[in-house]
């Protein structure tokens, strides 16, 4: 593995002691100019005690809205030490497990998994308006009835159909002959829209 290391956690709270350091400070920086936000003091305060040994949770009260934090191109100079952070992550998810190229993928560190289906989404969708010129009527979002909720809310957002498909109640597979005829009767649905 090229970019999957293992770090004590010593070392994982000094590498984000690093990047935070190479950040903006929302609590102490002159800011003025960056789309900043900062977590509420009372709630969130800076030295609260379990934040000492939680690295990550330490990078979500200093960027709350993950703001500048991208693979692909340079990020804002006031969150470069987050940004390379996220870096060494994607590159060790996509190219040491999932065998990507390197610089053949984008994406981020997400602090949920709402906002990670979302972005799928929501990248797929221009994808295919962009790449395949599709119209929304073209393009819908399939999953199981079991899916999350954020699929439906993303379709919602996203303006496109999402197609639930059936589970048996038992096994909860795939319900495969509603499947098939349900995108049999989609597909011939939006080629007479189309």
């Amino acid at each position: 593995m090229k970019y999957w290391k293992k770090y004590s956690h010593q070392e994982r709270l000094d590498k984000v002691a690093e990047a935070l350091a190479e950040n903006v400070n929302f609590a102490q920086d002159i800011s003025l100019g960056f789309p900043a936000s900062k977590l509420d003091g009372k709630v969130f305060y800076d030295n609260a005690p379990f934040l000492k040994e939680a690295p990550t949770l330490q990078t979500f009260v200093a960027n709350p809205n993950h703001i500048g934090c991208h693979t692909l191109g340079q990020s804002e100079s006031v969150f470069s030490g987050t940004q390379q952070l996220e870096n060494e992550v994607l590159n060790a998810l996509a190219i040491d497990v999932f065998k990507a190229k390197p610089e053949g993928f984008d994406g981020y560190v997400s602090p949920g998994g709402t906002e990670a289906n979302i972005q799928a989404l929501w990248m797929y969708r221009n994808y295919f308006l962009h790449e395949h010129l599709a119209s929304l009527q073209e393009i819908a979002i399939v999953s199981s009835e079991d899916t999350h909720y954020s699929i439906p809310k993303g379709a919602n957002l996203l303006q496109v159909d999402w197609l639930k498909i059936p589970v048996d109640f038992s096994t909860r597979q795939l319900d495969k002959k509603p499947c098939y005829r349900f995108l049999y009767r989609r597909k011939k649905t939006v080629k007479n829209t189309v």
